[in-house]
This record gives structure tokens, C-alpha cells and sequence, in this order.
């Protein structure tokens, strides 16, 4: 009967030993790999303009535009009221950085339009005629100059304006079409009258 007893416990020793041994050596490693596998997770964005170092950007799931413009360090030509450093970044997105003589240019050219300043028409078939370079930037323009562009009003304006700073500067100029209001139809009448580069 005491052997049983003996050899019982043993068995129970046996088992905790296992257990313990189990418990100390196996999770060691598990934490280590989570912790890898979030620190590998990350985004690539394209940056481009007045920059530095363009090209592409590794950065953490939740970067913003701020850790991406001092990844590539800003060219001291660049606008930087032209962009929202808040703003969250996209896998894949496409970063356009703008100089401010882009800026300066537009601004002149809307300032120069004919009748703008007294409220008066201008030309065009939609009572509108852009600057004198032909082009409004629709990824630096503001809302006086975009509402330059035939077919676009205040109110469209305005929409273009947000909808750059939720998702980011347009890539082409056909991309315009994202904005709610701007169908086909409009973007035909609005074609070339705009761009997204220099």
C-alpha cells in the first residue's frame, strides 16, 4: 500500500515538474514573435517634389504626412502651407510635395484675371478664364483659384479642397473625378485647364 502511495506521488511530482518546466521554457519566445510580427507591419508611400531625398518611404502603420516630410527632409522651396502634416498616410499613396514659386505663380495669375476683382464676368464659355499660364494646380490651388477652373463653383471648390485633404494631393489631373460632383461631363469642360505638377 505505501509503495502505491510513493509511487502515486511520484507520478503527481512527475507531472507538475513537467508542467513547470513547460511553463517557463515554451512562452518565452511568444511575446518576442507578436512583437516582431506588429514592429514588421508598415507602410510604403511614394514622395516626390520639393524634397530632398525623393523616392519611396518605409514607414509605421500609423504614420502621418509630418514623419514622411522629415523622412525625405523638405527643399526650403517647398510650400508648406499647401499641406496638412496631420494628415494619415496610405499604403501605396503618392506624395506631392509643392514649390512655392507654384504658389506664387497661381496666385498672381488668379490676381490678374479680368473683372475677377470687381465681381464682373470673365471669359470663357462658363464665365471663367484661368490664370494666364493656362493651368490651375489643383493640388496647391485655393479656393479663389479653383474657382477659376470652368465648371467649378464655390461649393465645388470647397469640395476639392477637402476631399485633398482627407485622401491626400491628386496624382493626375483626371483624378478630379473622385470629388463628389464632378462627373464626367464637368471634368471634360474643366480638362485642360488643370494640372498636378509643375
Amino acid at each position: 500500500m505505501d509503495k502505491n502511495i510513493r509511487l502515486l506521488w511520484w507520478g503527481v511530482l512527475g507531472v507538475l515538474l513537467i508542467m513547470a518546466v513547460g511553463k517557463f521554457l515554451l512562452p518565452v519566445r511568444s511575446p518576442v514573435t507578436i512583437e516582431q510580427a506588429v514592429e514588421e507591419r508598415e507602410i510604403v508611400v511614394y514622395i516626390t517634389g520639393a524634397v530632398v531625398k525623393p523616392g519611396l518611404l518605409h514607414l509605421p502603420l500609423d504614420a502621418r504626412l509630418d514623419d514622411a516630410l522629415r523622412e525625405a527632409g523638405l527643399s526650403p522651396k517647398a510650400d508648406l502651407d499647401a499641406l496638412n502634416p496631420a494628415q494619415k498616410l496610405k499604403d501605396g499613396q503618392k506624395i506631392i510635395v509643392p514649390y512655392r514659386e507654384e504658389v506664387s505663380d497661381d496666385i498672381l495669375n488668379a490676381g490678374s484675371i479680368p473683372g475677377k476683382e470687381a465681381g464682373g464676368t470673365t471669359a470663357g464659355a462658363s464665365g471663367k478664364t484661368p490664370g494666364s499660364s493656362g493651368k490651375v494646380n489643383i493640388n496647391t490651388a485655393g479656393l479663389a483659384e479653383l474657382d477659376t477652373i470652368p465648371g467649378i463653383g464655390p461649393a465645388l471648390a470647397q469640395r476639392i479642397i477637402d476631399y485633398r485633404e482627407k485622401n491626400g494631393l491628386f496624382s493626375s489631373p483626371e483624378e478630379i473625378q473622385a470629388v463628389s460632383g464632378i462627373g464626367p461631363k464637368t471634368y471634360e469642360k474643366m480638362a485642360d485647364y488643370i494640372k498636378v505638377g509643375p
